[in-house]
């Protein structure tokens, strides 16, 4: 299969490409401007064929491209890619606004063709764990920077994100409410506080960025244990009086743990079957819906 892959940034080079070297009958296509950043992924990752012209690197035969370029850039190259029927994974957001995010993914449906966004926590296993409590009755979720305020969009829709989507992975329950609270100063967001309201329990977010230091926590109540998983790593059961750690694999590479491999695999899997039978357009769709609502709340209450 010939895979393409265009923006050869961090994520590309320390998640993506790394995780596509490996991938079976896989043909890589690499595409950048930036002709350095495209000669040292070529010399790292040996065997790609590069492009430095987009519509080159379309028109060779690509089946499906993985889109890593910054955000303001992945509507034109996603709208691009769909109209010459390439499947795409893109990293999250698809775009800065829900309704532009909402048409992609109505085009890639209506077209038969996949549209995947990077939510790579779902494929985390220690997230994967924690989801294996049964009945939660709360799950609280916490993503902090430090000394990172930003303005509204940044902050929401590409980075507080993926906390809106690991809660709807880990929630089981149809949400009955939503409320949306949060600190902003100067046009600047620097606390913000989602919470997910069912008849069987609450999911809180929250995203601190002058929280003095970089961590993340989920903790999932149920009522037969409290399970935490911390920096998408260490795992930890608290039931009754005991606190049991869970052993730690320190071989697994990086990442397998934060979920980098399982989701550049799924990918890969769902376009050998087809479109027909992939399912995830909608859940997408959802955690874009949320994050632009919280934008337009947050920029009301300015």
């Amino acid at each position: 299969m010939k895979i393409g892959l265009i923006g050869i940034g961090d994520i590309a080079k320390k998640a993506y490409l790394p995780a596509l070297i490996q991938a079976k009958d896989v043909d890589l296509y690499l595409c950048s401007r930036n002709r350095e950043a495209l000669e040292e992924a070529a010399a790292t990752f040996p065997g790609c064929t590069t492009f430095t012209d987009r519509e080159s690197w379309i028109e060779s035969g690509i089946e499906a491209a993985f889109v890593s370029t910054a955000t303001g850039a992945h509507e034109e190259i996603v709208d691009e890619l769909l109209d010459h029927g390439i499947h795409v994974y893109v990293d999250k957001p698809i775009t800065f606004y829900g309704e532009a995010s909402e048409r992609l993914l109505a085009k890639a449906k209506d077209n038969n063709l996949i549209l995947m966004v990077g939510f790579n926590r779902r494929y985390a296993p220690p997230y994967q764990s924690i989801k294996e409590v049964p009945d939660p009755n709360m799950i609280i979720m916490q993503k902090n920077r430090d000394h990172q305020a930003a303005e509204f969009r940044t902050f929401i829709v590409e980075d507080f994100i993926h906390v809106i989507d690991t809660l709807l992975y880990l929630f089981p329950y149809t949400i009955q409410d939503i409320r949306i609270r949060g600190m902003q100063k100067d046009g600047l967001v620097h606390h913000v506080m989602l919470e997910l309201e069912a008849d069987e329990g609450t999911a809180i977010g929250i995203m601190n960025r002058n929280a003095g230091t970089t961590e993340e926590t989920v903790e999932l109540m149920s009522e037969s244990e409290t399970r935490v998983v911390h920096n998408i790593s260490d795992i930890v059961t608290h039931q009754n009086k005991q606190i049991n750690k869970h052993p730690v694999n320190d071989w697994e590479p990086m990442l397998q743990k934060r979920g980098f491999f399982g989701i550049t695999a799924a990918f890969i899997e769902a376009v050998r079957k087809g479109a027909a039978s992939y399912t995830g357009y909608e859940a997408d769709s959802r955690r874009h819906a949320i994050a632009e609502q919280m934008v337009q709340k947050l920029m009301k209450e300015q």
